[in-house]
């Protein structure tokens, strides 16, 4: 008969968003060790293959689907089971600290330090989403020093590599605006190609792809994240606008341009060694940005 590990390092368990996900990469490189994130198999291989130490768990378990269930999974698989003994801290982003989830964490995960959090900052926070994080979190798990991503190594393709879309359209600067550029970058002897995802591919039409036809300029077309990890990782500029990939990127260490207008940088910027952003002086529609002050500042990186 074998006995239960001693618990040590830290169990995450994750839902939300690529950029959300992303935005807590600075958390886990300071959370006791070893960590494990359980979260949306593409999200937990992403971070195991990006950040040391880390390893990832598919969230489409039976047993952390019933964690949403009153009374939560009746019996665990032994590595489960040995996951949940093993594990010192958790920390659940699981959009508050109370209700059924709560409650089966308590049963299931008792021995454990346990912090409970929303992914994003309540409205009277002031400060950037990763102090919200270490602030809730520090406050009861003990945490390392930070540590800032390595700039990525500048050998690749030597694209500017431009990605137009976004999960919230509202955050998206205008495609017509990103051919534009494209165009002028060109121009001026650069090597640039646009990258677009599953959201792109599920809710733009022939007519909007058509928009960013450019002379010169091609177009990928993401399956999965290994390959946008690999096509980030290869560029030596990244411009997008407030979306998942463009914290991907500036946590990758790529020389990042992110484009705001009414979402807040103050709360969302991404973060990572080379990052610039372009936000306006308040809150607005991505018209405000026009395109020469989005070429000026990838010439100066």
């Amino acid at each position: 008969m074998t006995s239960d590990p001693r618990p040590e390092g830290t169990l995450v368990f994750h839902q939300a968003a690529l950029g959300d996900f992303v935005l807590t990469w600075p958390l886990l490189r300071r959370l006791p060790g070893p960590v494990r994130v359980v979260a949306p198999w593409s999200h937990a291989t992403l971070a195991a293959a990006a950040l040391p130490g880390v390893g990832g768990v598919s969230i489409e378990q039976f047993e952390f689907t019933r964690m949403h269930s009153p009374g939560g999974p009746s019996t665990l698989s032994p590595a489960v089971r040995e996951l949940f003994a093993s594990a010192a801290c958790v920390v659940g982003f699981v959009g508050g600290c109370t209700g059924v989830w709560a409650a089966n964490a308590d049963r299931l995960l008792g021995h454990a330090e346990r912090v409970l959090l929303d992914p994003r900052p309540p409205e009277g926070f002031a400060g950037h989403v990763t102090a919200w994080h270490a602030g809730a979190v520090g406050a009861r798990i003990p945490l390392a020093a930070e540590a800032t991503p390595a700039p990525a190594d500048p050998a690749g393709s030597g694209e500017v590599l431009l990605h137009p879309g976004s999960g919230g359209v509202m955050k998206c600067w205008p495609r017509a605006r990103f051919a534009a550029l494209a165009e002028r970058l060109v121009a001026g002897g650069r090597r640039v190609g646009f990258v677009v995802g599953e959201a792109e591919a599920e809710r733009w039409d022939a007519d909007a792809f058509e928009e960013l036809r450019v002379d010169g300029v091609g177009l990928t077309r993401i399956r999965d994240l290994a390959e946008l990890v690999e096509k980030i990782r290869r560029c030596r500029v990244y411009v997008g606008n407030d979306a998942g990939p463009t914290h991907l990127a500036a946590q990758l260490g790529v020389p990042t341009l992110a484009l705001f207008g009414p979402s807040d940088p103050v709360r969302f910027r991404p973060v990572g060694p080379r990052v610039r952003v372009l936000a306006p002086p308040v809150p607005t529609a991505m018209r405000w940005l026009g395109v020469e002050a989005v070429r000026d500042q990838i010439a100066s990186f």
